[in-house]
């Protein structure tokens, strides 16, 4: 199970046209995987997504059981997540940044293993 936070192509926007996320959706459900996502705009029924992202109206839900949790989107309320409460329901504790958006220090005071992706 994968966690997706945020399916919009960029933050303050309701707009899923040409999004990267849900490129990224897209492989990985080639693949197999069994996605959950949750973006600030979309709380749920988001048309043409559901078919290959359960779709979630709290970041909790999304952590839940969790391998592995992507930031997709660089919206601002994601700095703002409790990080140990969701810590407390992953079911592995890595976070992959793929918008650099987070602050490794505090991800990895909430136990997770931080990932930007583009960072050394």
């Amino acid at each position: 199970r994968i966690g997706l936070l945020g399916l919009t192509f960029k933050a303050g926007t309701d707009d899923l046209r040409d999004s990267p996320a849900l490129a990224v959706a897209a492989l990985l459900r080639r693949e197999g995987a069994d996605l959950v996502g949750y973006d600030p705009a979309h709380p749920v029924g988001v048309p043409g997504v559901t078919d290959a992202v359960t779709v979630v109206d709290d970041p909790i839900d999304v952590a839940k059981d969790a391998s592995v949790l992507v930031v997709l989107t660089d919206w601002p309320q994601f700095r703002a997540l409790d990080w140990h409460a969701l810590g407390g329901v992953v079911e592995n504790p890595v976070v992959v940044d793929a918008r650099n958006l987070l602050d490794g220090d505090v991800l990895r005071r909430a136990g997770f293993t931080w990932i930007g992706l583009g960072r050394p």
